[in-house]
């Protein structure tokens, strides 16, 4: 999940989802953040881009607090582990009133090789419910090189407490193919002076 981050603003995380077994492999995927007060922002993955895959991304965030807020970070990285190679990304987000939409898009350069390529997308649309719970649709798009499109469609809900968020997902509602996705995250912010 992405954050609105002002610039006067030190920002960091943990976020670790877990996605319970059931005709799949069980996965803990943890995710650290961090953006400095001049809005450079990067990240370590495990499990994120491939299975036991450690990524490294780096970029910039820009963004701007008004009726409508947006945040997009341009991102860059190297992937390493099972899936070796680099990484281009966006990540960006929307947010008006109650309203807010997420959207982390990568695509991934093989080192090995071409076949190993793929695009990434990973989409919410959500509604703060009340002060504390949310609840929307999510999408889950991959596309490995040269094959068709797996999309996987979602519903997504979750509470916060102070700067916790517990989300849940669950993909695939509809067939024998479905799974949940588990989180538990954390975040911070310092006001920069």
């Amino acid at each position: 999940m992405l954050y609105n981050v002002t610039i006067s603003q030190t920002h960091g995380g943990v976020e670790q989802y877990y996605y319970p077994g059931n005709k799949r492999i069980s996965a803990i995927v943890p995710r650290v953040y961090f953006q400095n007060k001049k809005n450079w922002y990067g990240e370590v993955r495990y499990n994120y881009d491939d299975l036991e895959t450690i990524s490294f991304n780096a970029g910039k965030t820009f963004s701007n607090d008004d009726i409508i807020s947006y945040t997009v970070t341009p991102i860059a990285g190297i992937m390493a582990g099972k899936s070796t190679g680099a990484l281009l990304g966006l990540n960006g987000e929307l947010d008006y009133k109650k309203l807010f939409f997420t959207a982390e898009s990568q695509y991934a350069f093989s080192a090995k090789s071409r076949t190993g390529n793929f695009f990434y997308n990973w989409s919410e649309l959500g509604y703060q419910v009340t002060g504390n719970i949310y609840t929307g649709l999510a999408l889950q798009v991959t596309r490995l090189y040269k094959t068709t499109s797996s999309i996987e469609p979602g519903f997504m809900t979750g509470a916060s407490f102070n700067n916790w968020t517990f989300p849940m997902y669950i993909f695939n509602p509809m067939n024998n193919s479905r799974y949940f996705v588990l989180g538990i995250n954390i975040e911070w912010n310092k006001i920069n002076n």
